[in-house]
C-alpha cells in the first residue's frame, strides 16, 4: 500500500511536469543510464585493451629471453670454464717456464721474480724473464703453449730485439700468474 501511494505520488508529480520539464528529465535520464551502462562498459574495454597491451609486452619479453638463451648459457659456460680456471693454483713460474722452454728447445732463460701483488679477491704473481738470442718459431710455440695452459697464467709484455742479420731475437717477457685467495668460496654467489 505505502509503494502505491508513493508510485501514484509520483505520478502526479510527472503529470505536473510541462513539456520542457520533461524533455529535460528525460535528457536526464538518458545521460544517467549513459554513465550507468556505458561508462563501466567503457571502463572494461579499456581495461581489457591495456592487458592485451601488457600481455603483447611480456610476449615479446619472453621472445627476447628465449632467443637470447643460447647466449646466455654460452656466457654461463665461459664464466664456468674461467671458475674452473681459477679453482687450479698455478705451478711456480719459474719452474713452469723452465719446462716449456726445455720442450720448445729453448735456451738460457733468465728468470726474475716480481713482488706478490693482491688484487681485489686474487693475487697476481709476476716474473720477468730474458731471453738472449732465441729463434721465432721456437718462441711463438713456446708462448702459445703457455698462454693456452690449463692455469691461470698470462703473458702481460713481450719485448723483442734483433731479427733480419741475426740468427735468432732477444726477448724480454713479463709473465704474470693469478691465483685465488680463497678458492673454497668460488663459484657462489
Amino acid at each position: 500500500m505505502a509503494l502505491a501511494d508513493a508510485l501514484d505520488n509520483v505520478r502526479n508529480w510527472a503529470d505536473a511536469l510541462s513539456d520542457r520539464e520533461r524533455r529535460l528529465l528525460s535528457s536526464m535520464a538518458v545521460v544517467f543510464v549513459a554513465i550507468v551502462v556505458v561508462l563501466p562498459m567503457y571502463v572494461a574495454i579499456s581495461t581489457i585493451s591495456d592487458i592485451e597491451t601488457e600481455n603483447a609486452e611480456i610476449a615479446q619479453v619472453l621472445q627476447d629471453i628465449r632467443r637470447s638463451e643460447p647466449r646466455l648459457r654460452q656466457e654461463k659456460a665461459e664464466r664456468l670454464d674461467v671458475e674452473r680456471l681459477y679453482n687450479r693454483k698455478a705451478p711456480s713460474l719459474g719452474g713452469f717456464l723452465e719446462e716449456r722452454a726445455q720442450q720448445y728447445g729453448v735456451t738460457g732463460l733468465g728468470i726474475t721474480d716480481q713482488p706478490k701483488l693482491d688484487i681485489g679477491g686474487y693475487s697476481r704473481r709476476s716474473v720477468r724473464v730474458s731471453l738472449p738470442v732465441v729463434e721465432l718459431r721456437p718462441l711463438i710455440e713456446m708462448l702459445a703453449d703457455i698462454e693456452n695452459s690449463s692455469y691461470p697464467i698470462s703473458i702481460e709484455r713481450i719485448q723483442m730485439t734483433g731479427g733480419r742479420m741475426r740468427t735468432g731475437y732477444t726477448v724480454k717477457l713479463a709473465v704474470s700468474a693469478y691465483d685465488r685467495e680463497n678458492p673454497s668460496g668460488a663459484g657462489q654467489e
